[in-house]
């Protein structure tokens, strides 16, 4: 049997990080290993881990640094065949770690694997992979055609049979995100230093390690939901605003696809349209913020930008930042 490191980052979610262990303790084997990584809490958050007494529960502490930060050390402290993950405001559904482990077994050519999920927010948001990447494509264009599951490995009867598919997803990896942290399922060894979340990043900071892993070697998607992603009052990574979207989405870019000498030879003018793609939504969240100094250096980078953007970056900051929200007001009262 592959053993397995779950890694659960978290940071105050005290109230939350029970209900994800729990989801989890239920379905490791003897062998597996959780790993807690509390990136600097204040609160409650060792007190609950510990009170739970568990053999296979290890919790790391370290200096507040970032999900980033804390998954990859995680990956560090971790000795499975396989490591998984688990953000702490998450919860898997029963069956989860079994279904990717017998998957990964069956197939010795994947190196890291990933499921569809549901998003919980005051309603049930089913089949979510369809909403988070905005690909409406059938799965098969994606990655081929598709493989029962039971044909590989016996389903655990939580979960049942389900479609399997697998291969090269690095170029659409680029375009769009497909994976759920908490979905995620990988080798640690194979993976090497792939397997690394950025660190300097406002969010997407899972998405620079999803790229560099369909750049290692082979993609598996099982075409189930295993986790549920919990809508709450806390920050989340996802709530970051346009402009940290773009300057983060730009700088992964660059660091993953953008030093990939080969890949750019066949895709490079698709990088470039994404780039620039990514540097006009960069200089739009820029204008909305009201930094008009900042939005007037990055329009130098572009070439032929909106003319509404070199006239919009030439007026006050502060006068441009209240002549936006008044839009925005405007636009949501005639709704």
């Amino acid at each position: 049997m592959l053993t397995a490191s779950v890694i659960i980052p978290t940071f105050n979610r005290a109230h939350l990080i029970r209900r994800a262990l729990g989801s989890v303790l239920p379905q490791i084997a003897a062998e597996d290993e959780v790993i807690v990584v509390d990136d600097g809490s204040s609160d409650a958050t060792e007190a609950v881990v510990r009170s739970l007494a568990h053999p296979r529960v290890r919790y790391v502490r370290q200096a507040n640094a970032g999900a980033g930060a804390a998954r990859n050390r995680g990956v560090r402290e971790s000795q499975g065949a396989l490591v998984a993950f688990l953000d702490s405001d998450d919860e898997w559904l029963p069956g989860k770690l079994e279904l990717q482990r017998r998957f990964m077994a069956a197939r010795s050519d994947v190196l890291f694997c990933f499921t569809d999920f549901t998003r919980e927010m005051g309603f049930r948001q089913n089949r979510s992979i369809r909403y988070w990447s905005g690909d409406p494509r059938p799965w098969a264009e994606v990655f081929g055609p598709a493989q029962a599951y039971s044909e590989l490995a016996r389903p655990p009867e939580e979960i049942g049979d389900c479609e399997t598919y697998s291969g090269d997803i690095y170029l659409e990896e680029m375009r769009r995100n497909y994976i759920l942290t908490s979905c995620l399922m990988a080798r640690r060894r194979e993976a090497a230093d792939a397997l690394h979340f950025g660190e300097s990043l406002r969010t997407f900071e899972d998405w620079e390690c999803f790229g560099r892993l369909a750049g290692r070697g082979p993609a598996g998607f099982l075409n189930c939901e295993t986790a549920i992603q919990w809508a709450h009052a806390g920050p989340r990574l996802t709530d970051a605003d346009l402009f940290a979207c773009a300057e983060s989405r730009l700088a992964i870019l660059e660091h993953v696809w953008g030093r990939d000498d080969a890949f750019l030879r066949n895709h490079g003018d698709e990088f470039r349209r994404l780039v620039r793609q990514q540097t006009l939504l960069k200089i739009r969240g820029l204008l909305v913020l009201g930094r008009a100094r900042q939005a007037r250096r990055v329009l130098r980078q572009v070439d032929g930008p909106p003319a509404i953007y070199r006239a919009l970056s030439r007026l006050p900051g502060g006068l441009l930042a209240r002549l936006l929200r008044l839009r925005r007001r405007l636009h949501r009262d005639a709704r």
